[in-house]
């Protein structure tokens, strides 16, 4: 479970590193559009890689791991990213302009954790498509 919430953690840094670059200008529409769909697609790969060292497992067991560490993520992610943010907020004087950082944050926080959540999906619709070629016999 920790391999796959680490997967997620990966996801989660990645998508948002990119969101901050795109937000910040540092990249144009057609360059963040192309890393959003490599990117999108590695973690992808990554989750479906690390989700496979279950395969010996029943299937309820594997939907159980990966939805813990999903869960784990989902809860941990903005309680670690945001907590310090708005310490940070609440011991600077209004003049630092520090009120302006929180919602930019949450937004990419957001989006991150969205996309963790469709390469989770995306993920478990590819391997439920391997087993169902797998158990007809077939090569997918």
């Amino acid at each position: 479970m920790l391999a796959m919430a680490a997967t997620n953690v990966v996801g989660v840094v990645l998508f948002g590193t990119l969101y901050a670059l795109a937000g910040a200008r540092r990249l144009s529409q057609a360059a963040f559009g192309a890393c959003l769909v490599v990117l999108f697609a590695l973690v992808t790969a990554l989750w479906i890689r690390t989700e496979a060292r279950h395969r010996g497992l029943n299937a309820v067991r594997r939907f159980g791991r990966a939805g813990l560490a999903l869960a784990a993520v989902l809860v941990v992610t903005p309680a670690a990213v945001l907590m310090p943010v708005f310490w940070l907020e609440s011991i600077l004087p209004p003049e630092a302009g520090a009120g302006a950082i929180p919602a930019p944050v949450m937004t990419i926080v957001l989006i991150s954790l969205v996309l963790v959540v469709l390469t989770n999906l995306i993920g478990s619709a590819i391997i439920a498509v391997r087993a169902v070629f797998r158990a007809r016999g077939e090569r997918p």
